[in-house]
């Protein structure tokens, strides 16, 4: 009697442990973020970015029928998230003046070196900050790419909701469109046309995207065209224009895309490009340059050698190595 209790038993156990179902893809551990966007990104994987700007448009609108109701406020963080900075721009002609961007905290500004601010870009549709720009011709002039770019392995970078412009030193702002591009990378303005502006624009995050690579616009944001890209999973993270000829410009590409279930931080089309012209035709640079798949890449120039370029590499799985400079 004994025997076949026992036996019965281990017929139990093992008829459940055959009933217990398979682990799913999502059943692995996953970081916060990408469990945060998966919950709002169901079922088809990824957030339709015209339902979102509608859904804040009637949340803005709202607000200003009903009041914030609140005369004052108590900081309560992030510190070292959301509230991270992305940009700082000084104005090189009053040294009081600086503007600084978060990553999900809109644009603040300073009119005493830093030592008071108060955020100017509040009522904007994204309060992601991917760069700012100020045009070297009139420091009153300000564009700003919205949605950061800097999503790393456990951080969940937000999509903006295109590009902004000020005329007015950051007091009003008009919207210039080009919601589609995902994240901003670089702004940079002419030296001396502030309506020539080019965009590095990385895409969204989650998602291959053809709104990928490099913009320009000539007639201050009025309309935009594509000029530079690579790949609907590649985008443009950085640009650099020589000091002395602006019609040569730098584009550094990212091979960067993100899924629930992996992530990618590099690849063959993460590169460096040259235009001679403004942006109409491109070359990418492969001399003496890293030729195995690479991840994100930082460009710089400096007024002391302007026919050099300085390029920061770093290898698909994250790690930083210099590559010295690049000669025009």
């Amino acid at each position: 009697m004994k025997a076949l209790s026992t036996l019965l038993c281990l017929v139990l156990l093992f008829s459940f442990l055959a009933c217990s179902p398979t682990p799913g893809p999502h059943s692995k551990k996953e970081y916060p973020a990408d469990w945060f966007y998966r919950q709002r990104a169901y079922p088809h994987g990824r957030i339709d970015k015209q339902l979102y700007l509608d859904a804040l448009r009637e949340k803005m609108a709202r607000e200003r029928i009903a009041g914030r109701g609140v005369s004052s406020w108590e900081f309560a963080g992030p510190t070292n998230i959301g509230g991270r900075i992305t940009d700082v721009e000084m104005d090189p002609a009053n040294m009081d003046v600086i503007y600084a961007g978060a990553a999900s905290g809109g644009i603040f500004k300073s009119e005493d070196q830093g030592e008071s601010w108060r955020p100017v870009f509040d009522e904007a549709l994204s309060l992601s900050i991917g760069d700012i720009a100020m045009a070297p011709s009139d420091p009153d002039i300000l564009y700003v790419g919205t949605g950061e770019a800097n999503a790393g392995g456990g951080s969940l970078a937000y999509d903006g909701a295109g590009i902004y412009k000020s005329i007015d030193g950051g007091d009003s702002w008009e919207h210039l469109g080009m919601e589609n591009i995902g994240s901003v990378g670089k702004v940079l303005v002419h030296p001396h046309d502030p309506n020539r502006v080019w965009v590095a624009a990385m895409g969204t995050l989650f998602a291959n995207s053809q709104d990928r690579g490099v913009y320009r616009t000539a007639d201050g944001g009025q309309s935009w065209e594509q000029v530079l890209f690579v790949s609907d999973s590649t985008g443009a993270i950085d640009l650099a224009l020589h000091l002395t000829d602006p019609d040569i410009i730098y584009a550094a590409t990212w091979e960067r895309i993100r899924r629930p279930d992996r992530r990618q931080y590099g690849g063959p089309t993460s590169g460096i490009y040259r235009s001679v012209d403004g942006g109409d035709s491109w070359t990418e640079l492969s001399v003496g340059l890293p030729q195995e798949d690479n991840g994100r890449i930082g460009l710089a120039v400096t007024p002391a050698a302007p026919d050099m370029v300085f390029a920061l590499y770093t290898d698909e799985i994250g790690y930083h190595f210099a590559y010295g400079t690049i000669t025009t």
